[in-house]
């Protein structure tokens, strides 16, 4: 476990350690079969130092047969070639094969050893070659048993295969181990769960549309997701599936016909036959295994927590196990999560544990042992959150580089990687321990395994005697819990999530988003799995790529919040002091009834004051409303009036509307016409005044005083077809 990251980083490199030694192959001539001697040679001593040119020479461990003998008197080969690749002939020659009878102690001398540490061996065996010519290459073999390489206890043993010339320099040189299980000794045997991952980058915008058809040459049985495929295909013991249901969900929406856009343009496209038969055959694959949920499109969990688009976890993880039961045909949950790289703080581990997450799946490096161990500790522990405690499984980071190594295309490569896999699952096994023990292997999230070579290593896995594969949901901390570091999460590992400025964009859309549910009366949330595709681990470090989303979800948003809006922009004219102005709101979704606020303003209350109005107000789908507003004015004049619709609580909707008002008082003529007028009534008045007083005497009276007009009440609101 103190190996950690490190052992990533340079197990590559220990694997083909020189690479001039993974060239050529052929078959054994005659003259290269020739009887085996000794030379002796003190234990432990050094690889001689290498000289200019030697790399023109290259050393192929092609084959060792059995990789892991158990019998002292088994025979045992081991065959490769040699090659010449530089252009003078090597002559005097001799591939020779070290071994010692002492294996590892631990993992970290197995490291040392396959990082260019001291040739460990007790004995020699060489094969004579008289000359190899320029860019020849000719196999070499050698044929022996346990019991020859002195090989006594169950262990991991060093194996090394040379050239050297005539003066015992080294020309090249290949390691590797040599696992030894004899039937007489017994071994506990070690559980081991792989978790593999189905996962792929976005390919929607909105659920309608596609931005790229890369998804139709991913699922290609060249492609990578095919590839994929063709593994999950072959039956494997002790594996188990991490699907991401947005790759799914792409798939279904791809499998009829779909509509993709390209630049500004979007045209449609005819049902995906090859995406639909993937499909199919992922739900068969996937029918009987143990499969988990990501949540829906691989959410960068910690991301989104630090960067406050905090309900973003929840939704992905609900949506996520929603979306891959309907669409697997089984029950699939999201308690289980494997964050991006193994690695999480505990932000984002409260996040998850909100959500209902009970396990997580890290990299040992992330929950390191303290003090430090010698031995591998069992796989799973615990961490606490804030909603208690959640399981810990830890992979450990050697195998699962193993299992992204395998099917590399140098020659002799598969045959380093299955040794080197038996070799550290062997030391595990040999290594003292308070009880049975698990460990896991994953390979990075967007893998692009070979189906075949990675086949191999599972069922090697299961054919050794110090190891039973199973699920991972049966690995579970042991009784002895291992004391542990905090969570390590470096600047680094904040350095590669989603940036905060990219995060604020998405949440500004998703708040813009959230309006588009608040206003209908079912709250539909029509755009939560576009917004969750924006916030993909896909797109660390490649922000740029979720361009065409971002670009195509922010359209969609404005499409559907501009369905309901103002319908009255013209010229209105109001004359006198008080008047009404009709203001229409039109409901275009076409199956929603929606519920908005209208916020009117004056744009000179002291030209013009608003009366009270109904808000908000309620439209059927496909209808217009018309709100008549009462309105006073106090003079003449030009003004305008905005219109902004809102949520029910106040939230501005969509872009407000100006509607122009012009304001007509009473002018010169219009007092001649009212003077003239009162006249003519004051003169009826009298007579009528006049004729009473003749009929009966007349009585005193109090001139009323006169009522001013009301400000008009609101006429009965109106919905008529939009």
């Amino acid at each position: 476990m103190t190996r950690g990251a490190a052992l990533i980083s340079v197990l590559t490199a220990a694997f083909l350690m020189a690479p001039a030694a993974l060239a050529g192959s052929g078959v054994v001539p005659e003259a290269a079969a020739e009887s085996l001697t000794s030379a002796g040679a003190a234990p432990g001593t050094p690889a001689p130092a290498r000289t200019s040119g030697r790399e023109d020479a290259a050393i192929v461990v092609s084959s060792i047969t059995p990789q892991a003998p158990r019998e002292p008197a088994t025979p045992l080969t081991f065959s490769g070639t040699v090659a010449n690749n530089g252009a003078v002939p090597l002559t005097g020659v001799s591939v020779r094969l070290r071994s010692s009878r002492q294996p590892f102690a631990n993992r970290t001398e197995m490291q040392t050893f396959a990082d260019g540490g001291p040739i460990l061996d007790s004995s020699r065996r060489s094969v004579f070659v008289s000359q190899l010519a320029p860019s020849g290459k000719i196999p070499w073999e050698f044929s022996l048993t346990p019991a020859a390489l002195e090989l006594f206890r169950f262990g991991v043993y060093p194996i090394t295969i040379e050239l050297v010339d005539a003066a015992g320099r080294q020309l090249a040189a290949q390691r590797t181990f040599l696992p030894y299980a004899p039937k007489t000794q017994p071994v506990t045997r070690t559980k081991i769960a792989w978790a593999l991952p189905l996962v792929d980058q976005p390919h929607r915008g909105d659920d309608a549309t596609f931005v790229d058809a890369g998804l139709s040459q991913a699922v290609a049985d060249g492609g990578r997701l095919g590839r994929i495929l063709k593994l999950a295909e072959t039956p494997s013991k002790g594996v188990s599936w991490f699907v991401d249901p947005a790759l799914l969900d792409d798939a279904q929406a791809m499998s009829g016909g779909y509509s993709l856009r390209s630049g500004t343009s979007t045209s449609k496209k005819p049902a995906d036959q090859n995406v639909a038969d993937w499909l199919r055959r992922v739900r068969a694959a996937l029918a009987k295994v143990p499969v988990s949920a990501t949540p829906y499109a691989d959410t960068d969990v910690t991301a989104v927590s630090h960067h406050g688009l905090d309900s973003a976890t929840g939704i992905a993880l609900d949506k996520g196990a929603s979306v891959a039961t309907d669409l697997l045909g089984k029950e699939v949950s999201t308690a289980t999560n494997w964050p991006v790289g193994g690695v999480i703080d505990h932000d984002g581990l409260d996040a998850l544990a909100v959500g209902d997450v009970r396990t997580v799946l890290l990299s040992a490096a992330a929950l390191p042992a303290n003090p430090p161990l010698t031995t591998t500790p069992n796989a799973a522990t615990t961490v606490e959150s804030v909603e208690g405690t959640v399981n810990v499984l830890l992979a450990d980071p050697v195998l699962s580089q193993l299992l992204t190594t395998a099917g590399a295309s140098a020659p002799g490569a598969m045959t380093l990687v299955g040794q080197r896999f038996l070799a550290e699952t062997a030391m595990i096994a040999a290594e003292p321990s308070d009880g049975p023990r698990a460990v896991v292997a994953a390979p990075p999230r967007r893998w692009n395994p070979d189906p075949a070579s990675v086949s191999a290593l599972l069922k090697l896995a299961a054919s050794a005697p110090w190891l039973r594969p199973v699920s991972l949901g049966s690995v579970k901390p042991g009784k002895t819990k291992v004391p542990r570091a905090d969570l390590v999460y470096s600047e680094k590992d904040q350095q590669a999530e989603l940036s905060k400025s990219y995060v604020a964009g998405v949440r500004k859309l998703s708040n813009r988003a959230e309006l588009t549910a608040t206003v209908t009366s079912d709250h539909r949330r029509v755009f939560d799995t576009a917004l969750l595709r924006l916030t993909s681990t896909a797109w660390r470090g490649r922000a740029g790529n979720a361009g065409p989303l971002l670009k195509q979800i922010d359209a969609s948003v404005t499409n559907r919040t501009s369905a309901i809006s103002i319908s009255t922009v013209e010229q209105r004219t109001l004359a006198g002091q008080n008047g009404i102005v009709p203001i229409s709101v039109r409901n275009d979704l076409p199956d929603q009834e929606v519920t908005v606020g209208v916020r009117i303003t004056s744009g000179n209350r002291k030209l013009l004051t608003i009366g009270p109005y109904e808000s908000p107000v309620t439209i059927s789908p496909g209808k217009t409303r018309s709100l008549d507003i009462p309105m006073k004015t106090n003079g003449d004049g030009e003004t305008t009036l905005k219109v902004q619709l809102t949520s029910a609580n106040g939230i501005r909707y969509g872009v407000p509307v100006q509607v122009p008002v012009t304001l007509t008082g009473y002018t010169a003529i219009a007092l001649v016409i009212v003077g003239a007028v009162l006249t003519l009534v004051l003169a009826a008045f009298t007579l009528r005044v006049l004729r009473r007083h003749a009929r009966r005497p007349a009585k005193g009276r109090r001139a009323g005083r006169p009522v001013p007009r009301p400000v008009p009440e609101p006429a009965q609101h109106r919905e008529g077809p939009s």
